[in-house]
């Protein structure tokens, strides 16, 4: 369960981070600006899998600082708003060049389950898709809030 969240605030999260799809990661470049993305993740208990296209901002910055900041969007379907916000440390894992993502058989079934519809509306095979995002990211969550 995430770390800081008491059990009924940390039972809405867990359902929350199973049934969406897309969260929002922060990054920080050296010269202290933050960076906000959606990125698409399976959450697995215990920290996120999220995969990108190496090179690109989001990875640079990684590089550099491991620390970031996800958030999900005002949870629409609840009584009471709620955002969920986590703050975690990320861990990058890129592949080879032309190699695609380096995913366990399990991360793999996972992240198609979460996905694969995601990839069959932007016309794209999960073979291209890992192939195209092929750093992993893996964010350990030191801290959440829900408010």
């Amino acid at each position: 369960m995430l770390p800081h969240l008491g059990t009924e605030a940390g039972i809405r999260a867990e359902q929350r981070l199973r049934d969406q799809s897309v969260i929002w990661l922060t990054t920080v470049d050296s010269d202290g600006q933050p960076q906000t993305s959606p990125v698409g993740y399976v959450w697995d208990g215990a920290k996120f899998l999220i995969i990108s296209k190496p090179g690109i901002a989001k990875v640079r910055n990684l590089r550099d600082n491991p620390r970031v900041a996800l958030h999900l969007d005002l949870d629409g379907d609840a009584e009471e708003f709620s955002v969920l916000t986590i703050e975690g440390v990320a861990r990058l894992d890129p592949a080879p060049p032309g190699e695609p993502a380096p995913l366990s058989e399990g991360e793999i079934s996972a992240y198609l389950e979460k996905h694969q519809e995601s990839m069959r509306w932007a016309g794209v095979t999960p073979e291209e898709t890992f192939a195209d995002f092929s750093t992993v990211i893996r964010v350990t969550p030191t801290r959440a809030r829900s408010y």
